[in-house]
């Protein structure tokens, strides 16, 4: 999975891209079935340099690992 995180005027970005099919599924998933709550955010820094962050958002209730089909295009 690639990541480009950005810095705008008012906000963060961290724009997740998929290089493998299971990485684009879990993308699909994760579209079609988080909530818009934003449960945790973090960065922490460590003495030896290494500096992590994590986000965590909320997953609905209802969710299923079916991706529904879509009529052709």
């Amino acid at each position: 999975m690639k990541v480009k995180f950005t810095e705008n005027g008012g906000c963060y970005c961290a724009s997740l891209e998929a290089e493998t099919v299971a990485e684009a599924a879990a993308l699909v998933r994760m579209g079609m079935d988080s909530t818009r709550e934003l449960r945790s955010c973090s960065t922490e820094a460590y003495q030896d340099g290494t500096v992590s962050s994590y986000i965590v958002v909320g997953k609905s209730k209802k969710a299923d690992s079916h991706v529904p089909k879509r009529g052709a295009r």
